[in-house]
């Protein structure tokens, strides 16, 4: 009894040396936060033992570069899926992905689509995925379906894939879409954008398109 006083009077005396307008700081005499811990360097500073098991929406803790602390649940990800469709008019042109109407958003977790655009709210990394599904032409060799993903206007994946021409006798004689991926590391206010073109085609072509954004740190 006299050992478990101890501790608590020596906590709590601890725990006052440290505040400071409201706040407690354990290894540091002024903390900005509510508990304000400063590790070493070197080691953990944090330890939390016998955790139960997340209970209905499970929820990730994070820290920022300042080591400030927040949940991160299916509320705060970055989350997109969009599709369209698109007429290419001419051949040999980059279009914005919403040149002929605008996408419809399966979801947009965050807010953060519009156009054919993405503007990340939070700094982190971002895996973006672009698919083109091309019309097939009748005649000719086929034609080059570009797929492309641009960051802060500028051109960073431009992937292309033959489109051939459709099924003969109930074969299918080849590709029929163009998709482009890459890992982002954004900033806040960052942007990124999408296209197609189709090259070598006929005067006009058509495409529906499926735009997968998802930040994963």
């Amino acid at each position: 009894m006299k050992q478990l006083l101890f501790l608590s009077t020596f906590i709590v005396g601890y725990a006052s040396m440290h505040a400071q307008s409201g706040n407690v700081g354990i290894n540091t005499p002024t903390p900005t936060n509510t508990l304000h811990i400063k590790g070493n360097g070197t080691s953990d500073p944090l330890r939390i033992e016998n955790l139960l098991p997340a209970q209905n929406t499970a929820g990730t803790l994070v820290a920022d570069a300042n080591g400030v602390t927040r949940l991160r649940n299916s509320n705060s990800i970055s989350s997109v899926r969009a599709t369209g469709n698109i007429t290419l008019a001419a051949s040999d042109i980059y279009y914005a992905t919403n040149i002929t109407s605008a996408p419809v958003k399966e979801y947009d977790n965050l807010s953060e689509f519009t156009g054919n655009t993405f503007t990340a709210l939070q700094t982190g990394l971002y895996m973006v995925t672009l698919i083109v599904q091309f019309t097939q032409q009748n005649s000719g060799d086929g034609f080059l379906g570009h797929a492309v993903i641009l960051k802060n206007s500028t051109v960073t994946e431009n992937n292309a894939a033959k489109i051939a021409i459709t099924e003969v006798s109930g074969v299918a004689t080849g590709n029929s879409y163009s998709e482009a991926s890459a890992v982002f590391k954004l900033n806040a206010g960052d942007t990124v954008s999408f296209q197609t073109r189709a090259y070598g085609a006929g005067a006009s072509t058509s495409a529906s398109y499926k735009i997968n954004i998802v930040r994963m740190d």
